[in-house]
């Protein structure tokens, strides 16, 4: 049982399987248009990302017609891999041609900024950021 245990994981490892992510959980929030706000997470990764510590949180909001768009920001400080945001607009169904995908930005700087006249609430924006756009701001 250990020997066919030991192969699985040398095999997984072989064929560059990712780790497991063994970082903090911040969990996933999930927010309607508008009406709801939920600093629990934010608040997660906001800390792990100024203490210099790996985390993971994945924000849910949907599209007028409700329609969901995963957004997940991973920090990982190690191996110069930064902050790295995925959003999938795959489930818009009127996103419109060529918006309907996983948008990647990997990014070297995150900086609160307050919603409206409410400091309690806030959004990250992303800047110096490679893959699909130079920014990216998660509500």
């Amino acid at each position: 049982m250990r020997s066919l245990l030991a192969a699985a994981l040398i095999s997984a490892a072989a064929c560059g399987g990712a780790p497991p992510f063994a970082g903090i959980e911040c969990g996933t929030t999930d927010e309607g248009l508008g009406t709801s706000f939920d600093a629990t997470g934010r608040d997660c990764i906001w800390d792990a990302y100024v203490n210099g510590r790996e985390a993971r949180w994945t924000l849910r909001t949907y599209t007028i017609e409700g329609d969901p768009i995963p957004t997940t920001l991973l920090f990982r400080p190690a191996g110069g891999i930064g902050l790295v945001v995925t959003r999938d607009t795959s489930a818009d169904k009127f996103g419109g041609v060529g918006n309907q995908r996983v948008f990647t930005y990997r990014c070297g700087t995150m900086t609160k900024v307050p919603n409206g006249g409410d400091i309690s609430r806030y959004s990250f924006r992303l800047t110096n950021c490679t893959g699909d756009g130079p920014s990216a701001t998660l509500l």
